[in-house]
């Protein structure tokens, strides 16, 4: 299937991976009634679907990603945000760029390389325990395994039936990562994967996509 991306950069500005969340929620707080930007319900809920709205660094500029519904927020946020603020530090913007496509998304005839331009957060706590209880071989299966449930879980976000899961293969080579985040040291990791599935360029696998983790980008 295709699907359409917006993608937005702040150009000639400068941020960290930890920076981040703090970018999230400045733009989020200029946009409080638009739910899919910062995923919180009216009634207090959490919405729990795969994030159309995913912030993000591109070759350490600040960045936004918008997937289908999520692109006439960012049209918007491009022609209105004139600045951003991370904590106490207000940075002006001078330059902008966007960039609308449409991208193949789902199960492909050929294997395609990719690697992960940020750190991937593939364990929630119950597989971190299931993870420190087998050895390194079963470990890189188990991550294996995983990954191909992510992009289950993105194909179900974009309301795409994979043909047959178990065609889909997924081998690689996965190198932990300690990434702070919320102040708490989390297990991640980063290296390169192949498969037989089309992945956006950008798009985020894993937890925590739309703070910027799991961004992957082809070879």
């Amino acid at each position: 299937m295709k699907i359409k991306e917006i993608i937005l950069v702040f150009e000639g500005n400068e941020i960290r991976n930890s920076d981040i969340p703090k970018f999230r929620g400045y733009i989020s707080s200029k946009y409080p009634n638009y739910e899919i930007i910062h995923n919180h319900l009216m009634d207090g809920s959490f919405r729990y679907s795969y994030p159309l709205i995913q912030f993000k660094t591109i070759e350490r500029k600040p960045a936004i990603i918008g997937i289908n519904e999520g692109i006439e927020l960012l049209k918007k946020v491009f022609m209105e945000i004139e600045d951003i603020k991370i904590g106490e530090q207000r940075k002006v913007i001078n330059e902008k760029s966007i960039l609308l496509r449409e991208e193949e998304f789902g199960t492909a005839d050929d294997f395609i390389n990719y690697r992960f331009l940020s750190p991937w957060m593939a364990l929630n706590q119950e597989n971190y325990k299931k993870y420190n209880r087998i050895n390194r071989y079963d470990q890189m299966a188990f991550l294996k395994h995983l990954l191909r449930e992510n992009l289950k879980t993105i194909s179900k976000g974009f309301g795409y039936t994979i043909p047959d899961i178990d065609e889909v293969k997924v081998d690689g080579r996965f190198i932990k990562r300690m990434v702070n985040f919320k102040n708490i040291k989390m297990l991640c990791f980063v290296g390169s994967f192949i498969t037989n599935f089309y992945i956006p360029e950008y798009l985020g696998i894993g937890k925590q996509v739309a703070r910027g983790f799991g961004m992957v980008g082809k070879i």
